[in-house]
């Protein structure tokens, strides 16, 4: 009779980066503060207008991205090859919300806040640090950037639509605005601008997720080895002893 092997303790970090992640959804969630959307008082985000800008659909992403890998963390599986590609979204998402809201839209000498931080500064950083420090299990391939650029021009599409049948003709943005941006030719301008910046990041993202330090990462978190270095999931020595004592019992 074959002893069977005493289960090796859980790993703690998994555990821990699991508890970060739901805790940095949480956080995040709590300061988007969906229900301002049916705020009908307030001009800015009620009337559904809190989700029609891009820095709440950007940080949603995160959220759900937060949320995906910190259950699989905690169930001690990787949440697959589509969950990446949301992963990666996220981050490009992110990284433009970031760069947009602190170069465009930044005012100098407005008041600290803790959801503009959160929104707007923390959460991109994190995300993108994220994705380098644990890039994807698999190298995504090119047409990952051009996959991502899907949302902002679908978002666009919203945000233009939503202020042409809007009584008040309603912008979240003053760069969508033909008033403040010059014209249709500004606003055509600063979209373009806007979306070659997010094909750079994606671009930009699709190169980190080559990272060759990758491999120990996934190993230290799942347990599981790089699929790159094309080795295959471990055979427990009982079921081979089960097997092999089955084989000469028959024979």
């Amino acid at each position: 009779m074959v002893a069977t092997p005493p289960a090796r303790p859980r790993p703690i970090l998994p555990v821990l980066v699991a508890v970060a992640l739901l805790l940095l959804a949480t956080v995040t969630f709590v300061v988007i503060d969906p229900l301002l959307a049916w705020d009908d008082a307030n001009p800015l985000l009620g009337r559904g207008r809190l989700f029609l800008y891009f820095t709440t659909q950007s940080n949603l992403l995160a959220v759900t991205a937060c949320v995906v890998f910190g259950v699989a963390l905690v169930r001690g599986r990787h949440p697959g090859q589509a969950a990446e590609y949301l992963r990666g979204l996220a981050v490009v998402d992110m990284a433009i919300t970031g760069i947009v809201a602190n170069v465009l839209l930044a005012e100098p000498g407005a008041p600290w806040s803790l959801s503009d931080f959160v929104l707007h500064q923390a959460m991109p950083v994190l995300m993108v640090t994220w994705w380098i420090v644990v890039p994807p299990t698999r190298p995504l391939s090119v047409a990952a950037a051009a996959l991502w650029l899907l949302h902002p021009a679908i978002w666009t599409a919203m945000a233009l639509t939503y202020a042409a049948e809007s009584s008040d003709h309603w912008y979240p943005y003053f760069f969508l605005d033909p008033v403040e941006a010059g014209g249709w030719g500004g606003v055509a301008v600063f979209v373009a601008v806007i979306h070659l910046v997010i094909a750079i990041l994606g671009l930009g993202a699709v190169l980190a997720s080559r990272a060759r330090w990758s491999g120990g990462v996934w190993r230290a978190l799942w347990r599981e080895d790089h699929p790159e270095a094309g080795t295959s999931d471990p055979v427990s020595p009982t079921i081979v002893a089960q097997h092999v004592l089955k084989r000469h019992g028959n024979g």
